[in-house]
């Protein structure tokens, strides 16, 4: 007997892999507003979490942080939440592809805004310098969204086809290899 769980009728093993790398994505993603952001710096001072960046840095780099307004890190959480709620929907390959991508460009966002602002005020450092683990953990989340989502949506016997195919091109050639 086999020790691998087996799989439910009807759910094939890429889409029970899929669904929980979705999962994982958006728990790592929601917890991610919880850890900092912003590194702790002399020219910023204090590392800054999630929830003391306003959302409207992601795509206005001269907002005050912090500032007023919805956070970041209610953002991020309800995306995390999202991501995970929507692993168990009727539509959860095509919703984790999407909610995963919005994940990544959130992240990807922040750091690019993190970046303008270190360029424009030349503080002669690394934006790696001003970045902390959140910024990483999110983009990391989100890929893990999309991945799971992509290897969801790759139709049953895809990988076994394109196995095959070789497999009987190589008998092929040496069959007629053989009658030559």
């Amino acid at each position: 007997m086999s020790s691998t769980p087996s799989t439910p009728v009807g759910t094939t093993r890429s889409a029970t892999t899929g669904r929980a790398l979705i999962v994982i994505g958006g728990v790592l993603a929601a917890l991610s507003s919880w850890v900092n952001w912003g590194a702790k710096t002399r020219e910023l001072g204090a590392a800054r979490t999630a929830y003391t960046i306003p959302a409207k840095f992601v795509i206005d780099s001269g907002v005050k942080v912090p500032g007023g307004g919805i956070s970041l890190g209610i953002v991020v959480l309800v995306l995390g939440l999202l991501v995970v709620l929507v692993a168990f929907s009727p539509w959860w390959k095509v919703a984790g592809l999407v909610l995963g991508v919005a994940v990544i460009v959130t992240g990807f966002l922040y750091v690019y805004q993190v970046r303008t602002v270190v360029h424009d005020h030349n503080l002669g450092k690394s934006v790696r310098d001003f970045i902390s683990i959140g910024p990483y953990l999110v983009i990391i989340g989100g890929l893990l969204a999309l991945v799971g989502a992509v290897i969801a949506l790759i139709p049953p016997g895809f990988w076994s086809s394109l196995t095959s195919e070789e497999e009987e091109e190589d008998g092929q050639r040496a069959d007629e290899a053989g009658r030559e």
